[in-house]
């Protein structure tokens, strides 16, 4: 139907046509004259002729009209940008730490630290407003309210929550962390290795022979006179071990039921196996072995949980025998203070442990042996090289040598436990 000029109730003009089965009327604001009347009629011949060629654009004629928000892009209600929480972001990070990308102990870890004490204190504080002085109030906030020790306080802030604000990279303006001053963490004394003396060693060693399985005896045993840590030795494989040459490789630890790669680079190593360890493990080797069976299993024959272990049997074993309170992990203090005490070679001490001399010296100085200048003064106590030759007949080749083997035996370590009886 054609576009037709009317007057409305206002008496202005106005059009009226049908368009894809609907009618519209549009006015156009135009008082009723003469003049007005021929511009609109103009106008609705030019309506028509569109409608009728199928090429009317309602916008085109009217792009303010009453109908307009019909025929144009829809507008999309405003969406509410909400600012990045530190919980928010940290709900989106947590996802994307876990096994194998990180060791599940450390998404443990991640997680006790953020459920227990970050979230609650600045969970819905907007990321981006994370600043130094936040960083401040939390850290006396954990010491001085949550009464929680100094180290603790700086595990939770400098590791799990830096590590988080770390990874938001762009989407912070600043790192916090990297306005903090170098001395804004006070300087710990550090802590002495605890070991268990000699006599508590064998205390121990000798109830677990009496009263505990000897898998358990076993595995005791083998930390006392290794110097492995606890995750090692419970990783450890029949295929890592050579009773023959007295050697056993050490490529894995194991926490929480999950195998990794060891501590530290250093921490992969071959260890020396010393006569009575060759025959503690000859007495649990299996008639048929496995490469990958685990060389120590409980009970159940599955792998020791070390946790479990600690907790429901070490401990109790003090307690029986008053002995003083301290961690399984402590029996690896033990092997390198007594090796130290009984003059062994550092350096070998530190590859078989897995760590460094610099550590060796800085943690376990008090018993390195002071013998000091004891094996120069040996040496120059000795006969003049002259005198002995003319006497003796006997070459300087010879004597040094022989100076050289007297030195070597008495540089030699006194020796360890002897091998198990049968």
């Amino acid at each position: 139907m054609a576009c037709k000029v009317k007057t409305n109730r206002h008496g202005n003009l106005a059009f009226r046509f049908y368009w894809n089965g609907r009618e519209f009327w549009q006015g156009t604001g135009w008082q009723d004259t003469a003049k007005n009347r021929a511009k609109a009629e103009g106008r609705a011949l030019e309506i028509t002729d569109e409608i009728d060629a199928g090429t009317f654009n309602y916008l085109k004629w009217f792009p303010k009209g009453n109908k307009a928000h019909e025929f144009g892009a829809k507008q999309s209600a405003p969406v509410e940008i909400k600012p990045l929480t530190v919980r928010k972001f940290y709900e989106e990070w947590i996802e994307k730490k876990k096994p194998p990308f990180v060791r599940l102990s450390l998404e443990r870890d991640y997680r006790q630290q953020f459920k227990k004490n970050i979230l609650p204190f600045m969970g819905d504080m907007e990321l981006n407003t994370v600043t130094v002085d936040t960083l401040e109030s939390f850290r006396i906030h954990l010491v001085d309210e949550r009464d929680l020790a100094l180290k603790t306080a700086r595990n939770i802030i400098d590791g799990s929550l830096r590590a988080m604000i770390r990874d938001a990279g762009r989407r912070i303006a600043r790192n916090p962390f990297n306005d903090l001053p170098n001395n804004w963490w006070p300087r710990l004394p550090q802590r002495e290795p605890d070991p268990y003396s000699e006599q508590e060693r064998e205390m121990i060693l000798a109830y677990y022979r009496k009263n505990r399985p000897h898998w358990a005896y076993a595995f005791v045993y083998f930390r006392f006179w290794t110097g492995t840590r606890p995750s090692e030795s419970v990783a450890l494989k029949w295929g890592s071990v050579d009773l023959g040459s007295g050697k056993a490789t050490v490529s894995l630890s194991r926490h929480l039921g999950e195998e990794n790669a060891t501590k530290t680079r250093a921490s992969r190593r071959t260890v020396a196996l010393l006569p009575n360890v060759v025959e503690l493990l000859k007495s649990i080797l299996p008639l048929r072995v496995e490469p990958n069976s685990y060389v120590f299993t409980d009970s159940q024959g599955k792998p020791i949980d070390q946790s479990e272990f600690n907790r429901c049997s070490f401990q109790p074993v003090l307690r029986v025998l008053e002995i003083r309170q301290r961690p399984f992990y402590n029996l690896r203090h033990t092997f390198i203070s007594i090796a130290l005490t009984l003059g062994c070679n550092q350096k070998w001490i530190a590859e078989q442990t897995g760590t460094s001399i610099a550590m060796i010296q800085e943690h376990y100085g008090k018993y390195i042996r002071d013998d000091g200048d004891a094996l120069l003064r040996a040496y120059v106590q000795q006969p003049k090289l002259d005198a002995v030759s003319q006497k003796t007949g006997t070459s300087a080749g010879t004597f040094s040598r022989g100076v050289s083997n007297f030195v070597k035996t008495l540089a030699s370590p006194t020796g360890f436990e002897p091998v198990l009886s049968a």
